[in-house]
Formats: C-alpha cells, structure tokens, sequence
C-alpha cells in the first residue's frame, strides 16, 4: 500500500466532507480512529475471547460499523475499562443518513486500516496522530474552542520542566495533545496523567486516540472542572506535580455551552460557566502540590483582585506574550503564565517577562517556524534566567506589585530604547513602577468645545453657560513635526465658527504634546513655542496631552517617541481595522515612573538639549 499517499486521499476526502457538514466529518473521523484501535485490540491475546466472534475486517459500510458496536459491547463486559468506547449506536446509526460522501470515506479508511500490520500500527501512530488529527482540528474539521500550534505546546512543556515518573493534570484536557506532546518524549513513558473534559464526543475520541498512543488513560474522567462549592472548606481536589491548562475561550463559545447543557447548569447555579479563564486557572491552582509547577494559555491584562495572591505569595514565575496569530479561535492578546509554587532560590522575588516582535497580523507560522526568538532566544534566557534587551526581562516583584499588578509585558520596559533616553542605571529604569498617561496629566480635544448650539454637550465638569470664548483663533490642521518632533505651527488658518468659554483651556500651551488620532498615528510632536498673543486651538484630529504634577513633559515626550513608545503605540492599535488611535488607547498606556519624572531644578538643562533625536520615528503628515 502506498501509505502516504493513502492519508493524503483519506485527509482530502475528510476535508471535502467537513466542507459539507462537519457533523460527518466528526463522525468518520471518531469511525477511523475506532476501528483502529480495534484492530490493535484483535491481535491482542487478552481480548482473543471477544474478538474471535465478531470478522469485521474486510467488511465496510454500515455492516461492518454494527459489527464494531457488538463487538465493543462485549468488550465493554469482559473488560470494563473500555467503556468510554459505548457509542450508544450512533457508528451504526450515521449510516443511516442520505451522505453518499460520507459512506465514500469510512470505505476508503476501511481499506487503508485492514491494509495495516500491527507493526505498521505501532510505528506509524505518531504521524497518524500528528499529521492527521492535528490537520482535523487546524482545518477545522472537528470542533475546537481554540487551536493552538504544537510548537506552542512544546514551550508549555519545557515551561513546565516535567519530571519522569511526575503526575500532569489538566482540567480541559480536550483532544489530549498535551498529553501526548509529553508522552512522546524519551524518558516520559510512565508518566502518569489525570484531566477532565465535558464534552462528550471529546472525551471519548480522546480516550480513543491515547489508546492507541499507549497511555494509561484511566484518570482521564468526564466531568466539569467548574463545579464548585459555596465555601472554600468544601473544596475536595486531588493534588498533582505539574499543571497544564488551555482555557476554553474563543468564538464557539457558545456551540460548547450548549452541548454540555451549560445553559441549564448556569440557571441551577451549578457551575459558574465558562466566562473566566480565571475559573480553570483557579481550580488548577488548587491541584497543585505544595512544590506544583502550572503553565497555562490567558488573555494578558491586569490581575483581578482574588487572583493577586500569585504575586504576593511569588508564585508567578514567567509570562511570555505570544505573537500575534498564535491562537487561533481565542484573543489575540494571550500569554503563557507560569507559576511555581516552589520558585528556587535564584527566581524569587523576580519574574521573567518577555515580549513578541509581532507587528502585524501575518500567520503564525511565519513568527514560529523560522527559528525565531520565541522558540529560541525566549526559552533559552528562560533556562539561564537572565533579561535580554527588547526581548525579555527579570521584572522585580514589587514593580508589579507598584504597576497595578499588571501581567501586559509591554507594560514594562523590555523594549529597548537609546541609551540616551534613560537614566544612567538602566536596571533602575527597567524595574521602575509604571503608571497610565491618564494619570499623570490631562488629555484635551478640541472638538469638545465647539460650540453648534446653545446646548451643546460640554466636557465632563463643566458647567453649561451662555458665555463664548472672544478673541481671535486660529485653526491647526495638520500636524508637522520637525526632524526632533518640535511642532512647527504652519498652515494655521483663522477659526470662523464660535467656541464655549471652557475652549480657552483647550488651545495649545507650551510642552502640550500632540498626537495623530488617524493616518499616521505614530508621529508625536512636542509644542515648543506659541506666537505672543496668538490663540491656536489644535484639529479635531489631534489629541493634545498636557502633563502635569512631578512630571516632566519632555521626557515623557522622549520617551513616546523613542522604539518603547512606538511599541506601545503599535499595541495600542494592532486590533483596529483601520488606522485610527483611540482616546481610550493613549490614557492606557504606561510608562516607567523613574524615566518621567521632572528633575530637581538643579539638574535640568535647557529644553532643546533634552529632547532626544530619533529620526527613524518621525515623519510628516
């Protein structure tokens, strides 16, 4: 038999069925990988008494799908773990809708299984499971909440830093690919493995497929990790060496909540229901041993206050951004976080960051698989645990603790900025507690104040009055910066219409820094002189902030317009659509608190010679 080429037509024609209806493409799928495992049972002397009764072999269609079932039914009898394989007749039962395509490939999957050894079996299970149950749930020919890369699941497991002969648990294990990225591994025979999954149909596949791997699936249970007691003294859970999780997430949400009856558990109060990832983090934290190790996939941002015991009992370990892409189904935002509740000696008190070079949103495959910094320059300073600039960092704990307990690795200063542009101890810098743009000044827009009647809508905290700003205003249309980001106030045109009182706050002033809410979004300029008696109130396509309090606005502007500024700027954006720079994105960013801070008057020089020159981040508009 020309074996790779018969996978290739099997895989064509699963592709062309779940096209469709991917019901029957689930369905010959769960049909190929039974009869498998059948076959390897029949030539196996424990199972000769059942198997000796049922030929199958060589038969096809429904005849041969209602002989499996008898024969698994017995089977069931005599060796009762087995029993995740009771199809209830559904094998016999999908032959009886009208699919002509459906009957074409469990036939053609009938011919290339009884074309196998054992041996052939044995050897060849690797790429079947690779090659195509891995393409099943990437070309979505099964369901998947989320789809991530094996090269993915490979730095979980190194993260992980497994043990032969440990105990790995995971508590929405779905097809078990981590399971078997473990297994797989020399030395990992006998490790013992333990999870949950609510879905049926995954359930059973998956128990299937590690059969035929040769894992004990003994302690892979049906059930819902988010059942849960009102009081914590309630709490029953079994305690494990090693943890790995893939929250459940992403678009088929809500496919999965109804065929686990999620909705009517959620009325009953049940389960919490699967709106946290923070619920599966929760319940594996609780499997952990007292010396457990956890590596799971989340949604960065900040930490809910219930879950900050991880930073104050400094069990978080490391969190790795991951490009953009790499989840497929799931946030883009996402992150491995690892925990540890046996942190050696040389890792407390530290966490190691890093951060993706991800810029854009082309496929994944391009970030992984060319030997990029993910798989190699972020898992090797994770081993020798030390920072390198631009790609990852060892972030104090306390600078956490003082940045909002943040868990965004932009948040910190990993990307490198000139040398010129920090404090002399870049440690200091780096380690700084980090604070949002909204608090450290104001944010204005101009288009606040017009005034288009005698009711228009006024900012927040103004009071609404019949007065006008009088005076002669001038209009800045568009934002052109020299070759250091000083604003050159060109092309003003004189301001027709009528202004609110409160517009007098919102004209430009002296180190106002002005940003572009569209087209080019990453040039920054910093106002440096204002005309005598002149009155400019700034485009409604500007957004001007004005610092104030302890901190100085030049360095801020430095600081937004060197490589960490425009990274932070770049993930302010990378989910829009279009080019444009939301209020709401600016006000979030953070910047390190001890490279913005105004010097003692002592220490300052003049303004020119403070704002740095970085020509590769200016441009017109």
């Amino acid at each position: 038999m020309d074996f790779p080429g018969s996978v290739q037509n099997f895989i064509y024609l699963l592709s062309k069925l779940g096209q469709q209806n991917k019901m029957f493409s689930e369905k010959a799928i769960e049909y190929f990988w039974s009869s498998l495992l059948l076959k390897k049972l029949s030539q196996n002397v424990r199972f000769s008494d059942v198997f000796w009764r049922f030929v199958f072999f060589g038969k096809s269609g429904k005849e041969r799908a209602d002989l499996m079932e008898s024969a698994i039914s017995e089977l069931i009898v005599e060796h009762p773990e087995f029993a995740f394989m009771d199809f209830k007749g559904e094998l016999g039962g999908a032959f009886k809708e009208d699919s002509p395509l459906f009957y074409r490939t469990c036939a053609y999957a009938d011919g290339m299984i009884d074309g196998l050894s054992i041996r052939d079996i044995d050897l060849l299970i690797g790429p079947f499971y690779t090659g195509m149950f891995s393409f099943a749930i990437d070309s979505n020919l099964l369901y998947s909440d989320i789809i991530v890369p094996m090269e993915i699941l490979d730095m979980m497991v190194d993260l992980l830093e497994i043990e032969p002969g440990m105990t790995v648990y995971d508590p929405a294990f779905g097809y078990g690919r981590a399971f078997y990225t473990i297994f797989r591994r020399e030395g990992f025979d006998y490790t013992s493995f333990a999870g949950l999954e609510i879905d049926p149909r995954k359930w059973r596949l998956t128990k299937i497929i590690l059969s035929l791997v040769g894992i004990d699936v003994s302690k892979l249970v049906r059930g819902d990790s988010l059942v849960k007691p009102t009081k914590e003294t309630l709490y029953v859970e079994e305690q494990y060496d090693r943890v790995i999780i893939e929250p459940p997430t992403g678009e088929r949400m809500v496919l999965q909540e109804l065929k686990t009856d999620f909705f009517l558990r959620n009325i009953l109060n049940i389960s919490s229901g699967l709106i946290s990832q923070w619920d599966f983090i929760n319940h594996g934290m609780r499997s952990m041993k007292d010396d457990g190790k956890l590596v799971t996939l989340i949604t960065r941002g900040e930490l809910r206050e219930g879950n900050k015991e991880i930073i104050d009992n400094d069990w978080l370990e490391a969190v790795i951004q991951l490009p953009l892409g790499a989840v497929h189904g799931g946030n883009d935002d996402c992150c491995l976080l690892v925990l540890n509740k046996a942190k050696p000696v040389g890792r407390k008190g530290q966490v190691f960051m890093s951060v993706s070079r991800s810029s854009g949103r082309e496929p994944f495959c391009f970030e992984v698989r060319e030997e990029n910094l993910l798989l190699s320059s972020v898992m090797r300073n994770f081993r020798d645990w030390k920072g390198e600039s631009g790609v990852c960092a060892l972030v104090p704990i306390d600078t956490i603790k003082n940045s909002g307990y943040s868990l965004v690795p932009g948040d910190y200063s990993i990307i490198p900025v000139k040398k010129d542009q920090l404090p002399e101890d870049y440690e200091i810098f780096l380690t700084s507690p980090t604070v949002e743009l909204d608090s450290i000044g104001e944010f204005l827009e101009s288009h606040r104040y017009l005034r288009k009647s005698k009711n228009a809508e006024l900012p927040e905290g103004h009071e609404p009055d019949e007065k006008e700003y009088k005076g002669k205003v001038y209009k800045y249309p568009r934002l052109e910066v020299d070759e250091k980001g000083i604003v050159q106030l060109v092309s003003l045109k004189e301001y027709a219409g009528d202004l609110t009182k409160a517009a007098e706050k919102s004209l430009l002033r002296k180190n106002d820094i002005i940003f572009n809410r569209r087209d080019d979004i990453t040039t920054i300029g910093l106002v440096t002189y204002i005309p005598s008696g002149a009155s400019i109130l700034p485009s409604g396509n500007h957004i001007v902030f004005r610092v104030a309090g302890e901190y100085d606005p030049v360095k801020v502007f430095n600081i937004l317009r060197s490589d960490y500024g425009q990274f932070l700027i770049r993930e302010a954006t990378k989910h829009l659509f279009m080019e444009f720079l939301p209020l709401h994105a600016i006000q979030a960013m953070r910047l390190p608190v001890e490279a913005i801070k105004a010097d003692r008057p002592e220490q300052s020089g003049s303004q020119d010679k403070r704002i740095s020159t970085d020509e590769g981040s200016d441009s017109d508009v």
